[in-house]
């Protein structure tokens, strides 16, 4: 698992601008990358069912009901911080690029070692 890195960090910092704790905004970016409560634990170096409670706070607080409704708020939270930044200098859409091509890559490589896995049990 990877940690959190600098540009992460700034998505991380965007998060908490919805009066979520550290740690929640933690979690909620990695909602928003597509992780699920055990694998956030150990990034985090956490308990599951600690990281549970952090992820019942976020829908609380973000007034939402599952995992999906909370990615696209962090998301369009991010989004909304980087137009902002782009008034400012204008390369805000190669970021969001950036972290949407991570995402898109993290999901391809996750698919293809599942079917690494499936093919092994056949």
């Amino acid at each position: 698992m990877r940690s959190a890195s600098v540009c992460d960090q700034s998505s991380i910092q965007a998060f908490a601008s919805l009066k979520l704790t550290a740690r929640e905004a933690e979690v909620l970016f990695w909602i928003s990358q597509g992780k699920s409560n055990h694998a956030i634990g150990i990034i985090l170096g956490a308990k599951t069912g600690t990281i549970c409670k952090h992820v019942e706070h976020i829908f609380s607080k973000l007034n939402v009901e599952n995992r999906t409704s909370a990615a696209v708020v962090a998301l369009e939270t991010f989004r909304s911080g980087a137009e902002k930044f782009e008034n400012r200098s204008g390369k805000s859409w190669a970021v969001v690029a950036g972290v949407i091509a991570t995402q898109i890559a993290d999901l391809v490589s996750s698919a293809w070692e599942i079917y690494g896995a499936l093919s092994l049990v056949t």
